[in-house]
């Protein structure tokens, strides 16, 4: 039987194999990651979807987003929020939610989800369509969503590409949402990182 098919009746078997684990949904901005981490929550009796870029919002007074300046700051503000997906998917976790956190993620940050989250079991998933599907994408998104930076999109891809052959890397160039998140599920083996 595959993910998409499983019956109402067998949601409490899925969120009881995903229950002491936090997903990672990764990828360069317009792979697909929200949509899909969404529609993967779903999937599960509890869930929450805990966004990077949700808690960069948060920050009101000298937030530094990650293509901005001072770079060193940027990247201080990226790794602090990465340390607060973690301290809330913890919450999540001892709550009964499976925590999905959406994030664009290389080696250096993988390690800082793995020092947080200790023991927990962590599941890894990459979205890796081909670029002009990603640019595309982004074109069809509205204005204020954008990312709207090729130059920075090649320095991310780049970036993700640190982690290839770690988890679950998935084309969903030519999948709809749902076959996705079916697709993750059937191979949910491969996401669970060692």
């Amino acid at each position: 039987m595959d993910a998409g098919s499983i019956p109402a009746a067998s949601t409490f078997f899925l969120y009881t194999c995903f229950m002491n684990g936090v997903w990672i949904i990764n990828g360069i901005p317009a792979a697909g990651k929200t949509t899909t981490s969404k529609a993967l929550a779903e999937r599960f009796a509890k869930a929450a979807v805990i966004s990077r870029d949700d808690l960069q919002a948060q920050i009101i007074s000298g937030n530094v987003w990650p293509d901005g300046t001072p770079q060193e700051e940027a990247n201080f503000q990226i790794d602090m929020n990465i340390r607060n997906q973690c301290a809330l998917a913890k919450s999540y976790l001892e709550h009964g939610f499976t925590p999905i956190c959406d994030e664009v993620v290389g080696k250096e940050q993988l390690s800082i989800y793995k020092e947080s989250l200790g023991s927990l079991n962590l599941f890894l998933v990459t979205f890796n369509p081909p670029f002009e599907t990603v640019l595309k994408r982004d074109q069809q998104r509205s204005k204020v969503s954008r990312f709207n930076n090729p130059t920075r999109y090649r320095i991310l891809k780049e970036y993700v590409l640190t982690l290839s052959g770690i988890g679950l890397w998935v084309d969903n160039s030519t999948m709809t949402v749902e076959e996705t998140v079916s697709h993750i599920l059937e191979n949910k083996d491969k996401c669970l990182l060692d």
